[in-house]
């Protein structure tokens, strides 16, 4: 049986993953209006969209590692909303979570920095700049994908 405290958080996490995605969507629409009219500006727009076909190669490529990743995430979860975990499952949970939290951190950082580093209004800094809000929408999208199938199955039981 499930804590409904525990789903509850779930459900709001959910709702601000929500919004967090539609926020990201929309700086996503604004930095490729920005980043079309930089390159059309330098006379140059055949970069823009090999920058938007290269994110797509990109997140073809990561797709897969960052839905296991959002899975793992969301069992992770659903094992800490259990009614009876004891206390060394709850340490295991803990340090998955730590484990999770310093990868998602890691990736912000390496992106950030990447992004920090690159000349501005080039093809890389415009690919890494789609990859990372892709990267970060995807991962939303498919752990609140994964919680939803999880609660699904939960209240089917």
């Amino acid at each position: 049986m499930y804590e409904t405290v525990a789903i509850r958080r779930l459900q709001r996490t959910l709702l601000i993953h929500r919004v967090v995605q539609i926020l990201l969507c929309a700086l996503l629409i604004y930095m490729a209006l920005h980043f079309q009219q930089l390159f059309q500006a330098k006379g140059e727009p055949h970069v823009f969209r090999n920058s938007l076909l290269a994110t797509l190669l990109i997140e073809f490529a990561l797709f897969f590692p960052i839905r296991r990743f959002a899975g793992n995430e969301a069992q992770r979860e659903f094992a800490a909303a259990a009614a009876q975990v004891t206390v060394e499952q709850q340490k295991r949970l803990r340090q998955q979570r730590l484990f999770g939290d310093t990868l998602k951190g890691a990736v912000f950082l390496g992106y950030t920095a990447f992004i920090l580093l690159v000349p501005s209004a080039t093809f890389v800094l415009s690919t890494a700049f789609f990859c990372f809000i892709v990267t970060v929408i995807t991962y939303l999208q498919c752990f609140s994908f994964a919680i939803h199938k999880g609660l699904a199955s939960r209240t089917a039981a």
